[in-house]
This record gives C-alpha cells, structure tokens and sequence, in this order.
C-alpha cells in the first residue's frame, strides 16, 4: 500500500466524496478514483460504498481508516524527525473546536497561522464538545479543545485556561439584579438566580450538568422552565424576554457588545469551567502540530491578558 494512496482513500471517507476529495488534495478526479479502485483490487474487498450522493466507508473500509491514519501520522512524524526541528513547519494540522471557543478563536489564530507559519494549512473544524475527543483519538482531528477531562482513554491533555460563566437576559429588565447595559456586566449571587425563569441546555450537556453539580452544591436549586441545546439560541432567546441563561463570555460577546441582552458575572459561589487541549497519545504530533499548538496557546494568552477573554490563563506545564 503506498501512502499517497493511503492519503486518496482517507479523503474521499472524510469528505464523503470523490470530487470533493478531489480538489482538497488537488488532484484529477478520474485519477483519484482509478487508485481507490487499484486499492480495493489489491486488498481484495470494497472500502467505499458509491451511494445516490457521495460515498460512505464499508466495514472494511472502517477498519483500513484507523490503520492509515495511523500510518500517515506516524510517516509525517518520521519525515519531521529527518528534518530537524530547525525546519519550518509544514503540513496540514486540523483543529477542532467547540462552537463557543469558535465564535472567539477562529480569526485570530487563522490570522496567526497565515502570517507565522506559511506552509502550515490550517483546517478548523467547529463541533459539539462531545464529537471531538473520539475525532481526535480516530485521526480526524491532530487536535481539539475540550472543556472536560473525563474525556476517556488515548488523550494527552493539557489544562489551558479557567473561564467564568455569566447570567444572561434581557437588557433593561426589570427582574435584572442590578445594573448591566451598554456592554457593561454587572453582578448577581446565585441565590439571586433562584427566582429567574431559567432556560439552560439539556441533559447530558456538559454545561447543564455544570450548572446542576453547582447548584447542588450550593443547596439551590434553579427555575428552568425550557431546554434548549443549540447554544446559538440562548442569548437570542434572552434578548427576546423569553427567558435568562448562563453562559461563557465567548457565547455572548457580540449579543452583549451589541447592547442585545446584559450579562452579570455570578457570585457567591462563581461557576467556572476548564478548557483543555487535547491529542492523541498513541500517535506522535508532527512539527506543523506542535508549532500550531504552541501558537494556539500564545493567542489565547494574548485574548486574556487583553482582557478581550475574561478567564485565568494555566501556567504552561
């Protein structure tokens, strides 16, 4: 099996399609479809089913996924070895992020990667939280930012940040526990919470479960009146009167700059969480993957000492 087959058969499974496949490793699509087919014919089995659109990886086509990422990780890690830290890096490194810590990080590391490391291409994949761990562990993902560290099996884990989550509703609200308005964020303790028609994510949502662990522990509990899992909708859900939330900073900054809603920072006790980097631990990182984690690092660094992220940055281990 040559790896540049390998590398055609990985993404037409990950793009779900020859042509798109195609234009992302830039070859002829014909070709690319003769060496899927001289693949199958050596191994003697189908990897890909043709469906009315796109494809789909047969059980076999499964099994030989895992082998060649593995492969080509491992063949990028070697080629990196021979070349010396002293090269620059080079590749393509895809990360995967959860959609609040999208809606913050996206532009300003892509504006890093482009000015800082060339003959990087960068490939950002915004998702839930609970997809990214098992994409990182099957290759999918070089790496992923995750806000829990039970997380499983196969994963290296660093701790990177600590952020605050926020109460979230209408601006002007006459229920408001104090002043917050014209981007400002005011102040309110969790008992003041109690009475608030709460609308929160469901369970298992990470952040639903969060949220309960500290109200158990605080002896309270909450008035939730609607679930809704599409974290998008909250702060439109607050600016409509609908109902109040509780967020990360980097669900609500446009809503809030916009003068759409008011937040207050939650008190007595505060409801943090952690964000985490993850990789996998059985498979070496290339130089293009450390360098675009090094950098990540250094942008998030930059966010919250600009005060633009309100968290408590982890000292680097």
């Amino acid at each position: 099996m040559d790896l540049r087959v390998l590398r055609v058969f990985v993404a037409v499974v990950e793009e779900g399609s020859f042509s798109a496949a195609a234009g992302r490793l830039r070859i002829a699509q014909p070709a690319l479809s003769l060496q899927l087919r001289k693949l199958e014919e050596e191994l003697g089995c189908q990897l890909v089913q043709r469906l009315p659109r796109g494809v789909a990886p047969t059980p076999a086509g499964l099994k030989l996924l895992a082998h060649a990422r593995d492969l080509l990780a491992r063949a990028a890690a070697a080629r990196d070895d021979l070349r010396g830290e002293a090269a620059e890096p080079t590749g393509e490194v895809t990360v995967g992020l959860p959609q609040s810590v999208a809606a913050m990080l996206t532009i300003p590391l892509l504006g890093r990667v482009l000015t800082e490391l060339p003959q990087v291409r960068l490939r950002i994949i915004e998702s839930m939280t609970g997809y990214i761990p098992d994409w990182v562990r099957e290759g999918r993902l070089d790496l992923g930012m995750v806000f829990r560290a039970e997380v499983g099996s196969g994963l290296v884990l660093d701790r990177l940040l600590e952020e605050q989550l926020f109460l979230v509703g209408p601006a002007g609200s006459p229920l408001a526990p104090s002043a917050s308005g014209d981007g400002q964020i005011g102040h309110v303790t969790f008992r003041e919470m109690m009475h608030l028609p709460m609308i929160l994510p469901g369970v298992p949502h990470g952040l639903r479960e969060l949220i309960d662990q500290r109200a158990r522990r605080s002896g309270m509990k909450l008035h939730v009146v609607a679930e809704v899992d599409a974290l998008a909708q909250l702060p439109a859900a607050a600016s409509a009167g609908l109902g109040w939330s509780i967020l990360s900073f980097t669900s609500i900054r446009e809503a809030l700059e916009a003068g759409r809603i008011g937040a207050w920072r939650i008190e007595d006790p505060a409801i943090t969480r952690s964000i985490y980097l993850c990789r996998p631990s059985d498979r070496p990182g290339t130089h293009a993957v450390r360098a675009v984690g090094h950098l990540l690092r250094r942008v998030l660094g930059e966010l919250v000492q600009d005060g633009s992220w309100p968290a408590t940055l982890v000292p680097a281990p």
